[in-house]
């Protein structure tokens, strides 16, 4: 447009000049001879009144108005073509930018409505609807909250008195009547879980995918990415069901209160036992005592019919604990309806537990320290949940994910890849083909192992109800999608992902397990005992580790467990110069083949020949890793005592099917086959406990 009306103004340019020169050649040639024209001066004066800017500016001024209308059309058309498209462009932005900004406000809207109609179906469960039966409960009651009160009271004073133990009990006991903690494991379990349950039936086996072959976490082919974790797969229905009531259940566990404080209290270690599994809790309480521990303890047995008076009551008082009987805290209706099976016991246990602090062990756990003293770690003071790392690598699906609203964000560890190696090249590789549990968002790779666990209920009451959640739906829904077939498929894993949902903090212990036992004649290595690391010397080493890798120049995240041989060079050269920090100290031995318990020891149908060798190597083999203590002839001396002199009712040995004698004669000799090399004089010694 502009160069036409540039064109336009020299075409008036051009008709001013034409008319100028017409102009003066008027002047010039006039007939009448009088004008000053005439002469030179008239002549230059003629000229300069022509070409004057007066004149100049009038003829313009007379053209312009001749060629108004021309020339405003001629602008008008010009600007139009040129702005036509511009405008448009404008025009649509805007009316894309209002039309957004009303869709998202009207999915908003309807976002809001749909969830504010949840939270309020939550509330009015929760609060409002329950006011007015509050009200009545309490005027029903109110001579009974007044005794609870009172009782409360009293049980605080108590609380740090001294030599008023059978009074601390009876006000426990009555607190208990008053305040039913059956009715807040019933909520739990029937409320919460069970309303929130799958609607759906049991995983098809087109849904469970192909099995996944188990890889330990030290890096080792194969790398898990994100299509080998995709062995699951659900249709929308199903992934719709999981979903919803997921999300139900965790809505609930936002809003619901904190456990009432007569439900949990206090500091205490939890050891799951009943049945033939009563000797090998025995001898892991009798081991716990000898390491010097004073804190309570719960046994828990699964019914009734487990219970055993001489062992809960007589052996209980000796070593101060008392037997928990699970069906008995929630009801064997409850149980029943669930479905619970002895692989769920186990949490569900752990739920009715009275302490809030708890240190959990399995019966074949055998600590080689003081376990009160987990309590006490820097890392559990900050997070209130330790955890131990499994031989595994995580496996958890992406269906999980989607399901629990977990999100993966960027590559920020470096778990798929071998020490020394480039890291650029292995971010290159894309999100896809990397270590899918090295993306941000998620838990690292390291699985985890419940054999021993440390953790306050009140803290996480959230994340522990959810992986509750997840075990009493694990064998039909929940557990293939944490193991998608690979290796020790329960409990372990469920916890970590539900602390995530919440994003409430844990510790894992840095330093890796690792299997010890003994090398069979035909050279095989055969495994017994999974070996656990104390968690504080085990954090100060990494923290050790990690200063050492930053004066370096190398980067953080390189750990210390991988199993290569660049990171055994490195390890090395790190020792040499660091004599200063301790190796990570050896904590628990999980002697689960063969478990430290006489019944299953006598087993016809069951160990390897465990009495023809010495089950945790050599003499002195480990000595390095667990200390001067024959740890073998110490644990089955624990055991000879069990079968022998411990456990004196004839109910139990008639119920587990053995002969008290017969197993006693057992444990005998295999305790002085294990005399015959030991180079330890004071493994049979007891500094703790009186064995009589």
């Amino acid at each position: 447009m502009i160069s036409k009306l540039l064109a336009s103004r020299t075409a008036v340019a051009l008709v001013l000049v034409g008319i100028i020169l017409v102009n003066l050649f008027f002047v010039v040639h006039n007939e009448e001879n009088t004008s000053p024209v005439n002469s030179k001066e008239g002549l230059d004066a003629a000229i300069d009144k022509v070409m004057s800017d007066e004149y100049t500016a009038a003829l313009k001024e007379e053209l312009l108005d001749a060629k108004k209308l021309e020339l405003v059309e001629l602008v008008k058309e010009d600007l139009r073509k040129e702005y036509k498209g511009k405008v448009y462009d404008e025009v649509q932005k805007t009316v894309e930018e209002k039309l957004r900004l009303t869709i998202e406000a009207d999915i908003r809207k309807e976002m809001e409505k749909d969830f504010t109609k949840k939270y309020f179906d939550l509330r009015s469960i929760n609060y409002e609807f329950l006011t007015e039966l509050k009200q009545k409960y309490y005027n029903d009651n109110k001579e009974r909250f007044e005794s609870l009160i009172a009782l409360e009271s009293l049980d605080l004073v108590l609380e740090n008195e001294k030599g008023t133990d059978q009074l601390k009990q009876k006000v426990a006991g009555e607190i208990d009547v008053l305040a039913s903690r059956k009715e807040w494991y019933s909520f739990v379990l029937k409320d919460l879980i069970q309303q929130s349950a799958p609607k759906m039936g049991r995983l098809t086996e087109k849904e469970l995918g192909p099995n996944l072959r188990g890889c330990q976490f030290s890096t080792s082919l194969p790398i898990y990415d994100k299509e080998m974790l995709s062995r699951v797969e659900f249709s929308e229905e199903r992934m719709a069901d999981f979903k919803t009531n997921h999300e139900s259940l965790v809505l609930k566990l936002l809003m619901m209160g904190a456990p009432p404080a007569n439900v949990f209290n206090g500091e205490g270690i939890v050891i799951s036992g009943g049945g033939a599994y009563m000797a090998g809790a025995m001898a892991a309480i009798v081991q716990v005592r000898e390491m010097g521990s004073r804190l309570p303890i719960e046994l828990l047995i699964n019914s009734q019919q487990e219970y055993d008076a001489y062992i809960c009551e007589n052996l209980g008082e000796k070593f101060n604990f008392r037997c928990l009987i699970i069906e008995d805290e929630i009801g064997a209706d409850v149980v029943k309806e669930l479905k619970i099976t002895k692989f769920q016991l186990k949490i569900l246990g752990l739920l009715v537990t009275s302490f809030d602090h708890v240190i959990a062990l399995d019966a074949d756990n055998m600590p080689l320290k003081n376990p009160d003293l987990l309590l006490t770690t820097p890392k559990y003071q900050e997070t209130e949940f330790l955890l131990w790392p499994d031989l595994w690598q995580r496996t958890v699906s992406l269906s999980y994910y989607e399901i629990a609203g977990l999100r993966t964000g960027e590559v920020v560890k470096r778990n798929g890849l071998e020490n020394g190696k480039d890291l650029i090249d292995y971010l290159q590789k894309g999100r896809d083909k990397v270590h899918f549990h090295d993306l941000d968002g998620i838990p690292d790779h390291v699985s985890t192992e419940t054999g021993q666990m440390v953790f306050s209920k009140k803290k996480h009451y959230r994340a522990f109800i959810l992986a509750l959640y997840y075990n009493i739906y694990g064998e039909t829904h929940y557990w293939r999608m944490f193991y998608q077939g690979s290796p020790g498929e329960g409990d372990r894993d469920t916890f970590v992902p539900a602390l995530h949902v919440f994003n409430e903090p844990y510790h894992v212990v840095e330093r890796a397990t690792w299997l010890a036992g003994f090398k069979r004649p035909d050279g095989f290595f055969q495994e017994t005992t999974i070996v656990q690391y104390d968690p504080e010397t085990s954090y100060n080493y990494d923290q050790a580790w990690k200063r050492w890798l930053s004066d370096k120049g190398f980067d953080l995240r390189m750990h210390f467990n991988q199993n290569n041989d660049y990171t055994r060079k490195l390890v090395k050269e790190f020792h040499g110069l660091t004599h200063a920090v301790p190796e990570p100290e050896v904590f628990f031995l999980h002697v689960h083949r063969p478990k430290v318990n006489p019944v299953f020891l006598t087993n016809p149908e069951g160990y390897f020949d465990w009495n023809k060798q010495r089950n945790l190597g050599k003499v002195g083999e480990y000595k390095s890793q667990f200390g001067e203590t024959d740890w073998d002839l110490k644990f089955y001396t624990i055991a000879q005592w069990v079968a022998c002199k411990g456990i004196k009712s004839e109910d139990w040995w008639k119920a587990v099917e053995r002969t008290q004698t017969l197993v006693c004669n057992s444990m005998t000799e295999y305790v002085e086959f294990l005399k015959k090399d030991s180079e330890d004089k004071t493994a049979q010694t007891f500094v703790n406990v009186v064995l009589d």
